[in-house]
């Protein structure tokens, strides 16, 4: 008797567990519309995303998604711009990725990889493949693709096109394209007014270029 009432009690308390994590998962939810910042119960938009942005959620678990666009309307983007240093951001890994399109009248923080076409103010994310264009200034991660900026572009890894008054990069595999442009390692072209790069395979073209080996007026290698 005794071992029916505990088999009784254990299916009972197992049902009840089992319940449980089943409304877990159901909370855990995909939209089609969503508002950002995203709740956390929403692990993924397939359609748009509208809001302020996720820029600096500190939302950490799994890895979110919006695919379709994601449009920012935020008034205060160039408050932000004004007031936040990017210099101060970690390179943590990111935990939204948007696939598609971003318009912005903020930008991303460093939490956020983004795959396909940005129209922003400013860009912080931490990784852009495709097209990225920032009216003010870019500070990224990684970039794959072309990036456009209106003052600067600064990226530890650049793989593609950088086109900005100021260009910046510790790697890079590609083109800049500005009035001074600096790379520590580079493997492509620089093309301005001013060219630096300590370790260079490829041309800078420009009024007055320098890398490890020399300094030279016009075209240097």
């Amino acid at each position: 008797m005794r071992t029916i009432i505990f088999l009784m009690i254990s299916a009972f308390t197992g049902s009840i567990l089992y319940a449980q994590d089943s409304i877990a998962v159901l909370e855990t939810k995909t939209r089609v519309i969503a508002f950002t910042p995203l709740k956390k119960n929403i692990k993924e938009v397939d359609g748009i995303a509208i809001g302020i942005g996720d820029a600096f959620d500190e939302h950490k678990g799994n890895v979110r998604k919006i695919n379709g666009i994601n449009f920012e309307p935020n008034p205060v983007g160039i408050l932000i711009w004004m007031l936040f240093d990017p210099s101060k951001l970690t390179n943590s890994a990111p935990h939204l990725v948007v696939n598609g399109l971003n318009i912005s009248g903020a930008g991303y923080g460093r939490n956020i990889m983004h795959n396909g076409i940005s129209i922003s103010l400013y860009n912080y994310g931490h990784t852009m493949k495709g097209l990225s264009i920032a009216g003010l200034s870019t500070d990224i991660d990684k970039g794959n693709g072309i990036m456009i900026s209106g003052m600067g572009v600064s990226s530890a890894e650049l793989n593609g096109v950088s086109i900005s008054v100021f260009n910046d990069a510790n790697q890079l595999k590609g083109i800049q394209i500005g009035i001074y442009n600096k790379a520590r390692e580079a493997k492509g072209a620089q093309i301005g007014l001013f060219n630096k790069s300590h370790k260079i395979k490829g041309l800078q073209i420009g009024f007055w270029n320098k890398n490890g080996k020399r300094s030279l007026p016009f075209v240097n290698f």
